[in-house]
């Protein structure tokens, strides 16, 4: 797809259209414009900002530091749930009792 955001004619649309498969706009508003602009600006600041990259490695270093779950573990929670049935059975033969 080849777009023109141009303000005056630029491209020859015959020959752009003779390729296969490409679709061409001749022409675009000023709002579409505006956004197109707007969205590379975000692109460029959520991706490749110095200062975002930064953030990033930032909240890349506390995630390190933070300890792990008491259920980070597969075999942490068999055992949690092998002693909770272990003590259940317990409890309900003590009740016959």
């Amino acid at each position: 797809t080849v777009v023109n955001v141009a303000s005056f004619k630029n491209v020859d649309a015959d020959e752009i259209l003779q390729i296969e498969g490409v679709q061409y706009i001749p022409m675009v508003g000023k709002v579409t414009v505006a956004m197109l602009e707007r969205n590379l600006m975000r692109l460029f600041y959520n991706f490749h900002h110095p200062d975002r990259q930064h953030e990033d490695r930032y909240k890349a270093e506390l995630e390190a530091q933070r300890p792990a779950p008491w259920y980070g573990s597969p075999v942490q929670i068999y055992t949690a749930l092998a002693a909770t049935a272990i003590l259940g059975m317990m409890l309900a033969q003590s009740a016959k009792k």
